[in-house]
């Protein structure tokens, strides 16, 4: 069969959202054409090998808010998903030969905090039930299409009040302190034991340009623990033959639908005449049309360098160049002869800390201090690391007695105030390297390859715009109907038939697939409803005027 002229929706980006979007499309009849720049599908939820017989999770690595939902709907375990429960969800080793193990079991964590602070212990327990309830008040959120700040959205806003109709006085107010507080008052509020804390404020740092100390970072740190892998809330998951083998899934999922996926075919423009896209330039000269087209690729990648400022309104320029996204995040992923152990562990091997994941976070004032390097354009002296050993679970992902440690770690800043990442690179993996291997003595020497992805790498390989591994700062101005601009956060953008469905749009970063969902929840929307697709009629919706941002 002749492949056809033009499709109904062309995809930019193979990510896992851009994949997630276009089987959703597909699913409900839509032709769709996926065109992905690199010759893998995944985007940042790739397998590479960058070493003979070892496979990578080369950035992200684990897997958690992606919603039981969607592996239902687009029936990914039919296509190759399969997922294992990283337990425990932390093991935390210090200096003086103890540690702290953090279970999804609440009561079973709480046995572990109680041998250093029964106050914090029974504390726990019922921080565990609040930190459940605010996390399923945000996850209803999660799918909803945010509404324009006016109210002309009047469709979208009573989907939203829908959702928010069962919310008390008090779950408002919940949620407005976790959006506006540092992760270290919020947890001051709950724990005084600092190891404990330390523990705790661990996902605060993720992804984030700022420490547990910042003003938001209790959002950051909640965001991260609304997801669930099997009905395990807050649990994470490692995908059996890497971040890889989900996108193939996601990729498996569309095919089965027709929609059809081409690598190798990186787009330099998207096409627009009278306001409305009707395609893309491929970077060869080709052209792929379609009725609409969706970007998965970062907003101010979409805005500025696919679109161009010639064909969108001054405000929505100024607007989006003042969207930020900043980073800190430096991967280091290492081969390894053998599998390290613990100095705080004298069980069996491999034991927990082999099969959670191993983090170094001795307290929130070990955490700040990475982040106040990081602020003055320093890499941290002692970065936070947390690492998993996916070999334990996934054997085949090395060679026979190998082991694989992928470590994620913060901060190491795009922009270094002096040197470069040129040189800065092996110097800061050995650091982690060297540090690793005061909490686990030997795996220094155990190390035979090693791979550091700093902030430059990130977006070079990946386009993740300043290394933000969420596609932009997840800060109260840049969630929500503020994501990424304000009047443009429904995935549809100031340009007819060109919609958002990256990371950079809601509910934000991770492996998710949610803003892959929504985005073709808002398209298959607007093909039910044609008329809202004259040219021009997106701009006339008293979104933000040409003038300025807001106004």
């Amino acid at each position: 069969m002749a492949e056809p002229e033009s499709w109904d929706v062309v995809v930019v980006g193979g990510g896992h959202n851009g994949l997630a979007c276009a089987a959703y499309l597909a699913r409900a009849g839509q032709r769709v054409c996926v065109l992905e720049s690199r010759d893998v599908l995944g985007g940042a939820a790739v397998t590479e090998e960058p070493w003979p017989g070892y496979r990578v999770s080369s950035a992200s690595y684990v897997v958690s808010l992606l919603p039981p939902q969607v592996v239902r709907e687009l029936r990914l375990r039919d296509f190759g998903y399969r997922v294992s429960i990283i337990e425990p969800d932390y093991y935390l080793p210090y200096k003086d030969g103890t540690s702290l193990t953090i279970w999804g079991d609440a009561a079973r964590t709480a046995e572990q905090i109680a041998l250093r602070s029964p106050a914090d212990a029974a504390a726990y327990l019922e921080f565990d039930k609040y930190f459940g309830r605010v996390a399923n008040l945000l996850r209803d959120l999660m799918t909803v299409t945010p509404p324009d700040l006016t109210l002309r959205d009047v469709l979208e806003w009573v989907r939203v009040g829908a959702r928010l109709r069962r919310w008390t006085r008090h779950d408002i107010v919940d949620v407005v302190r976790v959006f506006t507080m540092s992760a270290a008052d919020f947890l001051g509020e709950w724990f005084t034991d600092e190891k404990v804390k330390g523990a705790l404020a661990t996902q605060a740092l993720v992804g984030s340009w700022g420490g547990p100390m910042s003003p938001g970072s209790a959002y950051v740190l909640m965001h991260h623990w609304v997801g669930e892998v099997d009905g395990h809330a807050g649990a994470w998951g490692w995908v059996h033959g890497g971040m890889g083998a989900l996108s193939e899934a996601l990729a498996g999922s569309a095919r089965s639908h027709g929609a059809r996926i081409r690598t190798g075919s990186p787009v330099r423009s998207v096409l627009v005449e009278g306001g409305r896209a009707y395609g893309v330039e491929l970077a060869d000269g080709g052209v792929v049309r379609g009725r609409r087209v969706v970007s998965g690729a970062h907003p101010v990648t979409t805005y500025l360098d696919l679109v161009g400022e010639e064909h969108l309104p001054s405000g929505v320029t100024t607007a989006i160049r003042r969207y930020r996204s900043r980073s800190g995040s430096v991967k280091v992923n290492l081969a390894l002869g053998h599998l390290p152990v613990p100095s705080a562990w004298s069980g069996r091997v491999p034991g927990d800390p082999h099969r959670g994941l191993i983090s170094i976070s001795p307290s929130i004032g070990y955490l700040e201090r990475a982040w106040d390097d990081a602020k003055y354009g320093r890499t941290s002296s002692e970065p936070y690391v947390e690492l998993v050993l996916p070999t334990v679970l996934d054997p085949g992902l090395a060679p026979v007695g190998k082991h694989l440690a992928l470590c994620f770690t913060q901060f190491g800043p795009y922009q270094l105030a002096d040197g470069s990442w040129d040189t800065e690179r092996e110097v800061y993996g050995k650091r982690v390297v060297s540090l690793l291997d005061e909490y686990l003595p030997g795996l220094a020497a155990s190390v035979e390859h090693m791979e550091v992805l700093s902030p430059p790498d990130l977006e070079a390989r990946y386009g993740l715009i300043g290394g933000n591994i969420m596609h932009g700062e997840l800060s109260i101005d840049q969630m929500f109907s503020f994501r990424p601009i304000p009047g443009y956060a429904d995935y549809r953008t100031p340009v007819a038939g060109l919609y958002l469905c990256g990371s950079g749009t809601h509910p934000g970063g991770g492996v998710m697939a949610v803003p892959g969902r929504n985005a073709a929840m808002a398209v298959l929307r607007d093909v039910r409803r044609p008329r809202a697709f004259a040219p021009g009629a997106v701009l006339r919706r008293g979104r933000v005027p040409r003038g300025g941002q807001g106004a």
